[in-house]
């Protein structure tokens, strides 16, 4: 396992902002959660890790705390961290609360965006589109994602919305990946809704904007919850 740098990551998909030595355990550890290379369910054991990370177990158990927050790991007196399990009800809930926010912030970006506001956004679009032309499915994951990231603190102008999304947000892209895995046509799907979201966006067409969310998290939530039937008779 790879050692973690103190210091801000270079990689912009994955820094907005300088982050402490504990954010980025947690976002190593997320990583790993999110693409299976730590199972639902498996144990991590707090020494262990602290050591091949080479990290002290203060900062580890930060991240702990940091990534139990986000809905990935869970704590449990007396037995230490473990793996979120995925289920029907957890993928449920996910998509119709963050969702339900995902898409007034839509509607907050149509209403309220001003010259300056959406230039970058729409500038990640052509790039998208690109990494699923290359086949580069990881690469446009993190860059949806980054796109996502970017617009919730640019137009939450709401500090617990935003706080309510960014926390979920690491989960979200553990689902979206299982999406992903279960059907690769599944970000064709995603990108021409972005791309219709682009335009509702930019015309002020708050409805719609709206229903575009709505429209993914709705397409996207039956791919994993199809995955994890496939995965439960396996």
């Amino acid at each position: 396992m790879a050692q973690i740098r103190q210091g801000p990551s270079k990689d912009p998909t994955m820094s907005l902002q300088a982050v402490s030595l504990s954010e980025q355990i947690a976002r190593h550890l997320s990583e790993q959660i999110i693409t299976g290379e730590l199972a639902p369910g498996s144990r991590l054991p707090e020494n262990d890790l602290a050591k091949q990370l080479d990290v002290s177990t203060n900062s580890l158990r930060e991240a702990f705390r940091l990534l139990e927050k986000q809905h990935i790991i869970e704590l449990q007196p007396r037995k230490g961290a473990r793996v979120c399990e995925v289920t029907d009800k957890q993928v449920r809930d996910l998509y119709d609360f963050l969702f339900m926010l995902l898409s007034g912030l839509a509607g907050q970006a149509a209403a309220r965006w001003q010259p300056g506001d959406i230039e970058d956004l729409v500038e990640m679009l052509p790039q998208l589109e690109q990494h699923f032309m290359n086949n580069d499915m990881r690469s446009a994951h993190k860059l949806a994602f980054h796109f996502v990231e970017i617009a919730t603190r640019r137009f939450a102008h709401n500090r617990y919305l935003a706080s309510n999304i960014l926390n979920l947000i690491p989960l979200l892209k553990r689902y979206s990946f299982i999406a992903l895995q279960e059907d690769i046509s599944e970000f064709d799907v995603s990108l021409q809704i972005f791309k219709r979201l682009q335009v509702n966006v930019v015309s002020r067409n708050v409805a719609d904007a709206e229903a575009d969310i709505r429209e993914y998290g709705e397409n996207q939530c039956q791919i994993v919850l199809r995955a994890i039937a496939k995965r439960n008779v396996a």
